[in-house]
Order: structure tokens, then sequence, then C-alpha cells
């Protein structure tokens, strides 16, 4: 659980860099500039990282943390069973 929330935790930072950059006017407004250069390139190894890696294995995590609940779930369900008796016909007396 902990590893979900560390890429979890990854996409969002990478995705709101990458928010920044898509509607900030002055970021990478000259390539020319040094500091532009490299949030460029830092944006693109970024954006490799969280596609190729921090999201298939958040998926990935996520699956298995599920499978892992639903093998558990089953485990939990052998509880004993209420065994129902055969109808049984139960005299009463009318006398109250």
């Amino acid at each position: 659980m902990k590893t979900h929330v560390v890429y979890f935790a990854s996409f969002v930072a990478v995705s709101c860099f990458e928010l920044i950059i898509d509607f900030s006017p002055t970021f990478l407004t000259s390539q020319y500039l040094l500091e532009d250069q490299t949030f460029s390139g830092l944006f693109q190894i970024l954006e490799v990282v969280q596609m190729f890696v921090l999201g298939p294995r958040l998926i990935l995590g996520v699956r298995e943390y599920h499978a892992k609940l639903v093998a558990d779930s089953d485990a939990a369900t052998g509880m004993t069973s209420i065994a129902f008796q055969e109808r049984v016909h139960i005299s009463t007396s009318s006398s109250v």
C-alpha cells in the first residue's frame, strides 16, 4: 500500500509540473536560454518516466493489491454454515 502512495504522488507531481508548463506563458519562451533548455530536457525525461514507469507500475500495484484483497476475502467466507432442520411440526397447546 505504501508503494501505491509513492507512485501516485509521483504521478501527480509530474502531472502538475506538466500542467504548469502547459499553461504558463513565461516558461519555455526562449529555446536559447540554458534554463529553458534544462527545463525542457527535464520535462521530456519526466514525461517518459511517467508514461513507461510510474503509470504501469501504479496500475500493476493496484491490481496486485486488489487481487490480494479478493483472495483474503475468499478465506473469510469459510464461516460455518447454519444447519437447517427438517420441517417438524411442533404442537402447541390450545390453552393459554
